[in-house]
């Protein structure tokens, strides 16, 4: 994965419930045992915690650049990103939030994941509420049928596919692995947000299954990636 996707990172953590998670087990330590030889672009935009995040990222990754770009008054979410993404020389970018967990994988699987995006030439894959729109061929959000009631493409081992403009997602997640290129044009769209801290980049129907209908997408089949937010996890460190 080291010369296909790079991590990137655009976060701040004011609670410390998040730093002891970030600390935990299953926090930057296990994340790094699955991502470690990727190249990581991280901007931490605050003063607060500041020296045991950077403790954390020196003791557990390799590869990587560490930049502390204060969140202030002129600071905006989608350009300070957008600066970030310039860095990045792979084809595809993970953008991860703090909160994520890969205690259910390994870096074998997640590979094996990648390398099927990269055969398939998969434009974006949403990583987020997989127990709504992943696991299965037929997940809960095409079952509800508010956006499309296309099942999935079942053609591989780890992940299903589907054609932009039959996404089963109304809104953009940021909690994705994308094409640097769909990842760009997301941001260019919304760099008059003035949003800080955004885990959605566009409301809504988002502009991906119209401007782009026939590109493919992807969701994975496993739970390579879980959050407080699925049902049965809780962070580390609580």
């Amino acid at each position: 994965m080291k010369y296909t996707l790079t991590v990137l990172q655009n976060f701040i953590i004011t609670k410390e419930r998040i730093l002891n998670h970030l600390k935990s087990d299953v926090g930057l330590k296990c994340t790094a045992s699955v991502l470690g030889e990727c190249k990581w672009i991280v901007n931490y935009k605050t003063d607060l915690y500041l020296d045991e995040v950077k403790n954390l990222y020196d003791k557990y990754l390799d590869d990587y650049e560490f930049h502390n770009i204060i969140q202030d008054e002129n600071y905006t979410w989608a350009v300070s990103t957008l600066s970030l993404l310039e860095k990045v020389d792979t084809p595809y970018v993970f953008y991860l939030t703090e909160d994520r967990m890969f205690h259910k994988t390994t870096r074998e699987e997640f590979t094996e994941v990648m390398d099927e995006v990269i055969d398939n030439n998969i434009g974006f894959m949403c990583i987020g509420k997989l127990h709504k729109y992943g696991l299965e061929k037929y997940p809960t959000a095409v079952k509800k049928g508010s956006l499309t009631n296309t099942p999935y493409m079942d053609n591989d081992k780890h992940i299903y596919t589907y054609l932009s403009k039959n996404s089963p997602y109304g809104c953009l997640s940021i909690d994705s692995i994308f094409s640097k290129e769909v990842l760009e044009e997301s941001l260019l769209r919304i760099l008059n947000n003035k949003d800080q801290k955004p885990h959605v980049l566009e409301y809504g129907r988002n502009w991906l299954p119209t401007g782009m209908p026939d590109m493919l997408c992807a969701v994975p089949k496993n739970e390579i990636i879980v959050s407080d937010d699925d049902p049965g996890y809780e962070l580390g460190g609580e």
